[in-house]
């Protein structure tokens, strides 16, 4: 089936910026809008930073208060420990969302609690296709690492999130980090993250599945679905657990409309099965639906940050 991805994508655009009533929702970026720069505007950070290269692989970084930077280095403080790191993916079905959208607004309350937060942008489809994005974050977190000691960052205790299609992404960038799929890309890394955290994520193309088929077709790109049903089997994090995964959340909505919950119960045993209890906790939320605000909320965001494992 031929798909015009254009008209899909356009016809998003104007149902959301109808839905909302805001005019000012003209692409698939400000279908989360960004967050009111006045909400950053005094915190110490890098925007816009570029860590593969591709033009929207950037991220943006920003310190606990009292932070101090000179020529691009974090001042250490006396005393002061490097410091834990989160992460996140943003959602939007692989073609919608912003870095630094108000989705990432609730975690900047992990500045507080001595996190450095950072935000990832990636190649959206139709400008890239699957398996870019996956590549694009293995090589953040290395960047992410790499600048570790400039940053006064601990390497050791990264928690990295992701919701809806960013929890794929975060969860197969983790995973596959620890096996030989996509090394001809880029390089396993075992201690790839410390803790992966994923709210509503689609990951199981073959249960319950989620999502119009334009969208797994503007993802995947041309030759979906016949040509590419290998990819699809492979594109499962699922199919990369290995006992050695780090401790991963997983929390979704049992009245989610856009993703089933089955798909947090299937990947949370899968894990379970492979790399035992020990390793994951899935949280089913009643009466709370996709992205719902709920799972936003202070008192959540807060659960989240108090169950990794290192947090300060």
């Amino acid at each position: 089936m031929e798909y015009n991805f254009t008209k899909y994508i356009n016809d998003a655009i104007k149902n959301t910026a109808a839905l909302f009533n805001n005019d000012s929702i003209t692409t698939a970026k400000d279908m989360i809008p960004a967050m009111n720069p006045e909400r950053t505007k005094d915190l110490t950070k890098f925007l816009d930073l570029s860590y593969s290269g591709e033009k929207d692989a950037k991220m943006d970084v920003y310190f606990p208060d009292g932070t101090v930077l000179d020529s691009g280095k974090v001042i250490a403080q006396e005393g002061t420990a490097p410091r834990p790191v989160f992460v996140e993916i943003h959602g939007g079905a692989w073609y919608f969302g912003q870095k630094s959208s108000i989705e990432f607004e609730p975690f900047l309350i992990g500045l507080d609690k001595g996190f450095v937060c950072i935000s990832l942008e990636y190649t959206m489809a139709p400008d890239g296709h699957y398996p870019l994005p996956v590549v694009q974050i293995r090589k953040a977190i290395a960047f992410i690492k790499a600048h570790a000691s400039e940053w006064n960052i601990d390497a050791e205790k990264i928690a990295l999130w992701g919701g809806s299609a960013g929890a794929h992404l975060a969860a197969l960038a983790t995973f596959s980090s620890q096996t030989n799929y996509l090394s001809e890309y880029v390089k396993p890394d075992s201690d790839f993250v410390n803790t992966l955290i994923l709210w509503y994520g689609c990951f199981n193309y073959f249960i319950e599945k989620p999502l119009d088929d334009w969208i797994y077709a503007n993802f995947f790109g041309e030759g979906y679905p016949a040509e590419k049903s290998a990819e699809l089997v492979l594109s499962n994090p699922g199919a990369h657990v290995t006992p050695h995964v780090p401790y991963t959340i997983l929390q979704h909505g049992l009245k989610d409309g856009l993703v089933p919950y089955q798909q947090s119960v299937y990947l949370h045993d899968v894990i379970k099965n492979i790399a035992g209890e020990a390793k994951v906790t899935l949280d089913l939320v009643p009466d709370c639906d996709h992205a719902d605000q709920k799972l936003f909320a202070k008192d959540n965001v807060e659960k989240m940050f108090e169950n990794i494992p290192f947090h300060p």
